[in-house]
């Protein structure tokens, strides 16, 4: 999983563009289904995506292809490997169990397993926090053990790949997101309840709540809803990919679902039909403040408003599940293309989702194409440029390549379009340099929902 990249930076310019003009009189659904019309039709959106706003669906409706080979499109009912979305249910069994006082997330790891390296310094809530230091297993996708994992295996062969490693820090004092923190989580539920973790969450969820496209093994799933799950091959060609087991990610990320099942998930937590009010209060306010809470991510959203979250990404799938409380806003966008390419990151697109149906200014997405540009091009734009008093927006040069950094804010690639244009991948903005008569660059304009001029220093 990555982090949310445009909840942290946000929008890099926002408090700074001319809010564009209204776009026209289409409804919240129209607007919403033109945007990933759109997206669709540059090949940055293959999956199925759902919004709903009070008990209303807003969109419900699939895009690109379910298997391509086929020529057989997504749709509502398209199912998907979800990855990190996962944790919402593994979080929720959790806190669950500690409503009927069968364990504490303030509980030792040693409780439960005495001989786990640094067990007595480690709790169940540093697992959901992030800060435990434990190792993230989830670089085997990409090793060379990934061709095991298209196969079961064992919960010793998973520990092992993380158990003995150090520390990343001392347990409680630093985040590094480990998916190997939930797969223990797993664990700890099966001790608890003396069964299996997937027994558990059908148990308490799956069943009741009738999620019937809902499981686990998604690798011997025998549904035509199944989706084969790809990766864009230098940006233009759909390569398939293997489908990895269940049991890797298990606890951390080993479901599939759909959207459909997906909204009931989300209403049945914001409705109270899962946790009682005291838990989902702690879920969406956790104690460290911090951005990960008891299953879910917590970032702020515009002025006083908060949103919660979970995004997976495994070979073949990027998933994101982003759910607004006090509005009572879901967005579900589950992709059988895996985020591998630029062109497929989610997050540029939940976030303009998400102005849409706040009913705020918002960009459609440009479809651009890399042009080589000389270095010597590059060099000329290389410097600092005042978009308000101070912020700063700094243009540098690494290796041949151009990056942006706006004061108080990381440094990202932009990309040129044309010798004077750029655009961003990380979020939906563009930048056009100007020169004077003498061919001095003089001036950097940003586009993004309207226009901001930055003088060069």
């Amino acid at each position: 999983m990555k982090i949310l990249q445009w909840v942290i930076c946000s929008l890099l310019f926002q408090s700074l563009v001319i809010p564009a003009p209204a776009q026209s009189l289409k409804t919240t659904a129209e607007k919403l289904d033109e945007y990933l019309t759109l997206a669709a039709s540059q090949h940055r959106l293959n999956g199925s995506v759902l919004v709903a706003k009070k008990g209303e669906i807003l969109l419900q409706k699939g895009y690109g292809w379910r298997k391509q080979s086929a020529r057989i499109p997504n749709d509502t009912s398209s199912i998907y490997q979800l990855g990190s979305i996962t944790k919402t249910f593994t979080g929720a069994a959790i806190l669950q169990l500690q409503e009927e006082k069968k364990l504490s997330v303030q509980d030792k790891l040693s409780k439960y397993f005495p001989d786990y390296p640094h067990a007595n310094e480690i709790t169940v809530e540093h697992l959901f926090f992030h800060n435990s230091g434990i190792y993230d297993f989830k670089s085997i996708l990409y090793g060379p053990d990934s061709a095991k994992l298209t196969q079961p295996v064992s919960k010793d062969w998973m520990l092992a790949t993380f158990r003995d490693k150090p520390l990343t820090n001392k347990p409680g004092t630093a985040v590094n997101y480990t998916n190997s923190g939930y797969f223990l989580l797993g664990l700890i539920i099966e001790k608890v309840t003396g069964k299996p973790f997937e027994s558990v969450i059908r148990e308490r969820f799956i069943t009741p709540l009738q999620l019937t496209k809902t499981g686990f093994d998604f690798r011997n799933l025998k549904n035509q809803g199944k989706t084969t799950g790809y990766t864009y091959w230098k940006d233009s060609l759909l390569m398939p990919t293997p489908v990895i087991d269940s049991t890797v990610s298990y606890a951390a990320g080993g479901m599939y679902s759909n959207v459909t099942d997906l909204y009931r998930w989300s209403k049945a937590i914001l409705n109270h039909q899962i946790l009682k009010p005291e838990s989902l209060d702690a879920t969406f306010n956790p104690s460290n403040k911090g951005m990960w809470g008891y299953g879910w991510g917590i970032a702020p959203f515009g002025q006083g408003n908060k949103l919660v979250f979970q995004n997976g990404n495994l070979p073949g799938y990027a998933t994101f599940f982003v759910l607004f409380p006090a509005d009572d806003i879901s967005i579900i966008m589950l992709a059988n293309v895996d985020d591998a390419s630029d062109i497929t990151t989610l997050e540029p697109m939940i976030k303009d989702l998400a102005f849409v149906v706040h009913d705020l200014p918002f960009q459609l997405p440009i479809s651009y194409k890399t042009v080589p540009v000389s270095e010597a091009i590059l060099k000329q734009y290389v410097g600092n440029y005042q978009l308000a008093p101070g912020r700063i927006l700094s243009i540098t040069l690494d290796n041949g390549h151009a990056f942006l950094a706006v004061t108080g804010q990381g440094r990202f690639e932009i990309f040129p379009s044309s010798e004077t244009d750029f655009f961003l991948k990380a979020v939906n903005a563009q930048l056009t340099f100007h020169k004077d008569n003498a061919g001095r660059v003089t001036q950097v304009v940003v586009h993004q929902n309207g226009d901001v001029v930055a003088k060069r220093l």
